[in-house]
């Protein structure tokens, strides 16, 4: 897993909310953080039958963002709308989550 890697699975998925995001940032609203950064997504992941999800823990509602404290509660949210991507192995969910602000340091 490399960048190519990345820009194929964001281009892939370029239609989901949270990868809008991913890829257009100036566009949408962040959270301030106490310690004085900001947050758009906080990734995470869990298996999904046979397959592994990556999802945000931070959900845009066309609005706002919400930041979901319990993964599982934000993980039911990604699944009702389709805002999530399927991997085949952990690890590729796991080093997605991990790696999508990759895009970003790219795109500078």
């Amino acid at each position: 897993m490399d960048d190519a890697w990345l820009l194929d699975i964001l281009g892939k998925n370029r239609d989901k909310s949270f990868v809008k995001r991913i890829l257009n940032p100036e566009k949408y609203p962040s959270l301030d953080n106490p310690d004085g950064t900001t947050s758009s997504h906080l990734m995470s992941w869990a298996s999904a039958g046979d397959k592994f999800a990556a999802f945000p823990t931070i959900l845009y509602d066309g609005k706002g963002l919400k930041k979901f404290d319990d993964w599982r509660e934000a993980f039911g949210q990604a699944q009702q709308t389709g805002n999530y991507i399927e991997f085949d192995t952990p690890e590729e969910a796991d080093w997605f989550s991990k790696n999508y602000k990759r895009y970003w340091d790219m795109n500078k």
